[in-house]
């Protein structure tokens, strides 16, 4: 065996061999940093480690482990693809969606009718300068003919409005009758208005205005039932609103009525 000695530098145990194979590793060991080599040969061992995980994970062979398996990008969602922008031709408007649409302008419309809730009180005919008072009136049985009738009341020195008929503004009939050559004549010249004529009604303090569409002429006194019957559909109900004024015909006679019919119509301009 040899002298054990202890090298100052490296801290190992030598073993001196006599012979000259053990010179040999004596000297080679003394002349070699240690330290250093061992630095070396970590680095080589780490790159041949490392080199041996890249080949492992570029592997398709079954059974890698799953540490050393490639992790997968997500997957991106696909970026629609722009539609072309249509050419517009000459006929087509560019459109500006951040704009509002033009307001139109608002068609005004007259003044509100207001219902009345009571009996006219005045009436006035401007055509034939009538202005006279508005009273209600109603209806009495009679005995006509051996045959008991109804015949409506007719005011003195005044207007008669039927009750039950519409009060102006309303929709319905609103009648009014008046004597023509007796107690008043309020409607002695009504036979002389002429369609378009103009006829004001006043009621809760309110006028309410009417043009004259018609103006007949019709039998009484010796009219057939049916024309007796069609006279009384004049002055009864109706679904719109009417004004029908109602007289007699002629002066000397009174055998036929005149029967006015006026139509709902606005007020003319500065008129309260």
């Amino acid at each position: 065996m040899g002298i054990v000695d202890l090298d100052e530098k490296t801290g190992l145990e030598e073993t001196e061999d006599t012979s000259s194979d053990g010179d040999r590793l004596r000297g080679a060991l003394r002349r070699a940093r240690l330290p250093e080599t061992l630095l070396v040969v970590g680095l080589v061992m780490v790159a041949v480690a490392g080199m041996s995980l890249w080949a492992q994970a570029n592997s398709a062979e079954p059974g890698i482990p799953a540490l050393v398996q490639p992790t997968a990008f997500p997957t991106l969602t696909p970026v629609p693809t722009p539609l072309p922008t249509p050419t517009l031709s000459a006929a087509q408007p560019t459109q500006q969606p951040s704009q509002p649409p033009p307001v139109l302008p608002t068609i005004p419309a007259g003044p509100t009718r207001i219902p009345a809730v009571s009996v006219p009180t005045r009436i006035v005919i401007p055509s034939i300068e009538l202005d006279a008072p508005v009273v209600e009136v109603g209806w009495r049985v009679v005995m006509r003919d051996g045959e008991m009738v109804t015949e409506w009341d007719v005011a003195n020195d005044a207007v008669g409005f039927h009750r039950g008929s519409a009060y102006p503004g309303n929709p319905g009939n609103t009648v009014l009758s008046g004597h023509h050559n007796i107690r008043g004549r309020v409607f002695h010249y009504l036979v002389d208005v002429q369609p378009g004529d103009e006829v004001i009604l006043y009621a809760d303090e309110r006028a309410y205005y009417y043009k004259v569409v018609s103006v007949d002429i019709v039998p009484e006194k010796y009219a057939s039932d049916e024309q007796r019957q069609e006279n009384a559909r004049l002055i009864g109900y109706f679904p719109e609103e009417r004004l029908t004024l109602v007289t007699c015909w002629p002066y000397t006679s009174s055998t036929h009525r005149v029967i006015v019919v006026a139509k709902p119509a606005p007020a003319p301009a500065g008129a309260e």
